[in-house]
């Protein structure tokens, strides 16, 4: 029983986590201007333009939705914690200035990077998702 427990617990994660990207994903198509004012801002990137949000924005698509599936757990959870992580690392200044509207809805990002990594390690647990239920048949379970 706490292992179907477990199971329900990892899906529900990995769905929430997978909608709290599709978000981020989605505004590189409705908002391109704000991919390109935080690559420039946060990050420094100059030659990061409206164009590349697409391009980006379409491989993220396919990413978020291979990790909701949980195809390749592995691979597509670590790549969305590295994605995530990213976002963190590079939120730090904010983050630590919290009491600067809109800086302390900037810490929403960071439970999101604890649960990431928290289904990254206990992903081989994540039955209902297309690897688990791969493994489960291949086992005769």
């Amino acid at each position: 029983m706490p292992e179907v427990k477990l199971s329900i617990s990892l899906f529900i994660m990995r769905i929430s986590i997978a909608a709290f990207f599709g978000v981020w994903t989605s505004l590189k198509f409705f908002r391109p201007e704000w991919f390109e004012n935080v690559f420039q801002n946060f990050y420094g990137l100059e030659f990061v333009s409206k164009d590349l949000a697409w391009i980006v924005g379409a491989a993220q698509v396919l990413i978020v939705v291979i990790f909701a599936l949980g195809l390749w757990r592995g691979v597509t959870y670590a790549v969305l914690g590295l994605m995530q992580a990213a976002g963190v690392l590079g939120s730090v200044p904010n983050l630590m200035n919290f009491t600067q509207y809109p800086n302390n809805l900037m810490w929403a990002a960071v439970p999101a990077l604890g649960a990431v990594i928290a289904l990254y390690i206990l992903r081989d647990y994540d039955r209902y998702s297309v690897d688990g239920m791969r493994l489960s048949r291949a086992q005769g379970e």
